[in-house]
């Protein structure tokens, strides 16, 4: 597949540090999204228009992105500018396609949440073009933690910052000056963050519309913690669909 995406790791981890998000303009190919597109409606057409996580697509466009050994590769570098691999271990801890699809309510939209992977990578491949707030942006408190030593002090403040009270508290305070960052993304770009580090979601779609987008996961924070694996279960379990 032809990608785009001969940057300077550092470079990108330095975006990232000071500007929360860092995109990769036309990253992906015309070839490669039109693809995409066509394996995202084949499996709405066999599935239905509902709002769906497929982990780990095997469809070949999806798959073959996942595994491209150039974005990889790029991953690791990008994050031996920042951690040992003491720290975290560079490996791909998930793909998955994220449907937001038909007629829906809020769904996880406003679901603020730290990733446990020290990147998160986000391809767009359908987002819909339902103005500001309706179009599901990416929005977040960027690099608002640091690393964490210990995967206990992890899973303590994932606890509480994903807490029920503590999301209510983020809610009243959406959409007053200097809350947050708004990202529009735009398909066939590629945007990257540090996961770990940045409590994020995305906003409400508008019924109806389709927002659909590759996650990739890379970067075992906290390699061989018992108590980082069963947090990253019941993070799964909690978010379903």
């Amino acid at each position: 597949m032809q990608l785009n995406i001969d940057c300077r790791p550092a470079d990108i981890a330095d975006g990232m540090d000071a500007r929360g998000v860092v995109c990769l303009p036309n990253a992906v190919s015309e070839d490669w999204l039109a693809e995409a597109r066509d394996e995202v409606r084949r499996y709405l057409a066999e599935h239905g228009e509902r709002n769906s996580l497929v982990r780990s697509p095997s469809t070949p466009a999806l798959a073959e992105m996942i595994s491209d050994s150039r974005v990889l590769r790029l991953l690791t570098d990008i994050i031996r500018t920042r951690l040992p691999e003491a720290k975290a271990d560079a490996e791909l801890l998930d793909g998955a396609v994220r449907i937001i699809a038909g007629p829906h309510e809020e769904g996880d939209a406003w679901w603020f949440h730290y990733d446990a992977s020290a990147i998160t990578v986000i391809v767009p491949i359908f987002i819909p073009d339902a103005g500001r707030g309706t179009s599901g942006e990416l929005v977040g408190l960027f690099n608002r933690r640091p690393f964490r030593r210990f995967a206990i002090s992890n899973v303590v403040g994932k606890a509480f910052s994903q807490s029920g009270f503590y999301r209510r508290r983020l809610l009243r305070r959406v959409g007053k000056p200097g809350f947050g960052q708004v990202v529009d993304m735009t398909p066939g770009d590629m945007y990257l963050l540090w996961g770990y580090r940045s409590l994020h979601a995305n906003m409400p779609c508008r019924s109806g519309a389709l927002r659909v987008t590759l996650l990739m996961h890379f970067g075992r924070m906290h390699p061989g913690s018992r108590v980082m694996s069963a947090a990253v279960r019941a993070q799964d379990m909690m978010r379903t669909g």
